[in-house]
């Protein structure tokens, strides 16, 4: 199974350490070009681990750099809603292949949600992974507050992804 992921999801499970479970969880991540700039090529410019770490899987050949082309009115819609080239690219991939899109902006989560598209953000991905017993509850439980550091999670979304991991049975 394929998915296709945007810069976020990738940039906040390898800061966490769990980049991993995307090919445990979903054999290949496809992503634009774009993604692989912003994740990788300008993450090591600043001098991010995390970087790193993706390259890493990209070398591997589990992460693969896929030419994206939208069309000129799907483009044109997206970018009225607010979206930048490498979230269009991720919904138009999603859409035309009818898998599922790693995103965790909230506009592009609702444009790729209103064209019928999956979604996963970070915290999904970290939950279908507690849930599959590719990582324990404790781990996802780490992993959760130390991205409560370096992402926005309001009150509320924390404490239900929080209560859901410890709910899960493994």
């Amino acid at each position: 199974m394929s998915v296709v992921s945007n810069s976020g999801p990738l940039i906040h499970l390898a800061k966490v350490s769990l980049i991993n479970i995307l090919k445990e969880l979903y054999n290949q991540v496809l992503i634009p070009l774009e993604v692989k700039i912003e994740a990788i090529d300008k993450g090591k410019e600043k001098g991010f681990p995390d970087a790193i770490l993706i390259e890493e899987a990209l070398n591997e050949g589990w992460i693969k750099v896929i030419n994206v082309k939208p069309s000129k009115k799907f483009s044109t819609l997206a970018e009225i809603a607010g979206l930048h080239e490498a979230e269009i690219k991720v919904i138009w991939l999603a859409y035309k292949r009818n898998i599922i899109a790693l995103l965790d902006d909230d506009a592009a989560r609702k444009f790729a949600k209103s064209l019928g598209i999956k979604v996963r953000g970070s915290l999904g991905i970290i939950l279908e992974a507690v849930k599959k017993g590719i990582i324990t509850k404790s781990k996802a439980l780490e992993a959760l507050d130390r991205l409560s550091d370096i992402m926005y999670l309001s009150s509320e979304v924390y404490r239900l992804v929080r209560r859901s991991i410890e709910k899960t049975s493994t």
